[in-house]
């Protein structure tokens, strides 16, 4: 009881300064803002490129920023490591490349949930300063010798960066998704989430271009973290002049007609769609997580594997981080075409065929670079690089992509960012899962194994993809009447 009460009263105080700002949070028609309108009523077309750009840049530079952030601290673990060998072994390395994982699943929850209920604007404008926050204080921490040292320093940045980025998954998708028509939202959402790529390839192209000028190692690791808050610098006054959704803001008016305004009412709702929507939600959660596993455990820790693929000629510190530079350029260069593939292809191929199949074809390369690791070797290992760059190739052409989109698509307006925050969440959870056990599964079993237990986790994820995903492209606005016509507190499934 004292700690229902706890809640109970947290919940009114929330209520009693939210609920003034909820009132006025749906902007009006105005020639400064920036319309995110709502998913069908351009069916005509009349958006054109420029509208179609818009969208993407608003949504998807904070993505952009995202993937460079999350990306980028392989490389800068890899310089603290050749900097401070004794001070950066396995197990902080590990810390610091989950603590943005794990900021990232509390702010999915989080911002999913108040941007169903508070408004997508608002939350779209507060990542950014959390991304842009988190970002430059991580440049900024410095080495000392009491306890907390600059792991933890570094650790406690990254995940205030992490929930900043955790915020942009349900917001960014929701929004694409909502700001177009079923005949290309598909597409919408995935040039969106497409930036991640560009983040990744400048992650790479930033600190092989400081190498090539000079720079000492000690400040290209600082200027590099810092350098994430730039994407989200620059497109946070675009979000500041944006509108609301007309589906959401239809969605929040049905809210209020029954007396769903308050922060309590609004989760008690939510909790009565998600029972309603359990079996989707199974679906997204479960591939997203299984994927992640895979995709942040070797991506986090790509200049590991280049050694024991690669191995380095390199006589110096510098030039050891040239070459784990340069195999993350060729990872990147390989993956950019999966996204490409995945806007043209998306919504004609399908969400689940295109999710299924690619689950399959990271399988095959998996379990191929393991069955080969010992026996190639020489020029021959080249073969495997090859392989592994494919992995993200087909993650990208494939569930990378579709985990990202499909939660758009198959929950009410009301409960979108909500739903979308939670899977992403299950996700980051494989991520944490992942990057946790990838440096003490190597070191106890070798990275041969490794690979081949991806490939395991792989076809695990084509099975949740079998049972739980359908291939149904349905009108967002006809799913929200469907929804109402439910009800939330009805035991009828979706």
């Amino acid at each position: 009881m004292g700690f229902a009460s706890t809640v109970q009263h947290t919940l009114r105080l929330l209520d009693l300064w939210v609920a003034p700002q909820l009132h006025g949070s749906m902007p009006k028609s105005s020639d400064e803002s920036t319309p995110l309108r709502g998913a069908e009523d351009e069916k005509d077309g009349k958006e054109g490129w420029g509208s179609y750009i818009s969208q993407v840049a608003i949504a998807g530079t904070g993505f952009l920023a995202d993937a460079y952030d999350l990306f980028v601290i392989d490389m800068v673990l890899s310089i603290l490591h050749k900097l401070h060998p004794d001070g950066m072994g396995h197990w902080e390395k590990s810390l610091v490349a989950s603590a943005t994982v794990t900021g990232a699943i509390v702010g999915q929850i989080v911002f999913g949930f108040f941007g169903d209920w508070f408004g997508r604007k608002i939350t779209f404008v507060v990542t950014c300063f959390l991304i842009i926050a988190g970002a430059v204080l991580s440049g900024c921490v410095l080495w000392t010798t009491g306890g907390f040292s600059l792991v933890y320093q570094l650790a406690c940045c990254r995940f205030l960066l992490g929930i900043g980025v955790g915020g942009e998954y349900p917001l960014a998708a929701s929004i694409a998704a909502e700001g177009s028509s079923s005949a290309n939202r598909g597409s919408m959402v995935s040039a969106v989430f497409s930036m991640q790529g560009w983040g990744m390839l400048l992650s790479c192209i930033f600190v092989l271009a400081f190498l090539a000028v000079g720079m000492p190692l000690e400040y290209i690791w600082r200027t590099v973290l810092i350098l994430g808050a730039l994407p989200s610098a620059l497109i946070v006054y675009m979000r500041s002049k944006m509108e609301d959704s007309e589906l959401f803001k239809q969605a929040h008016e049905d809210e209020v007609s029954k007396g769903s305004l308050t922060l309590g009412s609004h989760f008690q709702q939510t909790m009565r769609y998600i029972r309603t929507f359990w079996r989707p939600l199974v679906g997204t959660s479960m591939t997203w997580l299984l994927l992640d596993v895979t995709f942040y455990g070797t991506g986090s820790f790509k200049s590991r594997i280049s050694i024991n693929l690669m191995g380095s000629q390199a006589a110096t510190d510098e030039g050891q981080v040239r070459d784990e530079a340069l195999f993350a350029l060729v990872c990147s260069c390989m993956a950019i075409p999966g996204y490409l593939l995945s806007i043209v292809f998306i919504d004609k191929i399908g969400r689940y065929k295109l999710q299924f199949w690619g689950f399959l074809a990271m399988a095959t390369n998996f379990f191929l670079i393991a069955l080969f690791y010992n026996t190639l070797s020489g020029g021959y290992r080249g073969f495997l690089v090859f392989l592994f760059g494919l992995t993200f190739l087909f993650s990208n052409f494939g569930p990378n992509t579709t985990t990202f989109v499909i939660p758009t698509e198959v929950y009410p307006t009301v409960v979108r960012a909500t739903c979308h925050g939670l899977s992403a969440a299950a996700g980051k959870f494989g991520a944490v899962i992942g990057t946790l056990a990838f440096s003490p599964c190597e070191n106890a079993f070798g990275l041969q194994a490794v690979l081949g237990a991806c490939g395991v986790v792989c076809v695990t994820g084509a099975a949740f993809t079998f049972f739980f995903t359908d291939d149904k492209v349905v009108d967002l606005e006809e799913l929200d009447r469907a929804s109402r016509d439910v009800r939330p507190d009805s035991s009828s499934k979706a």
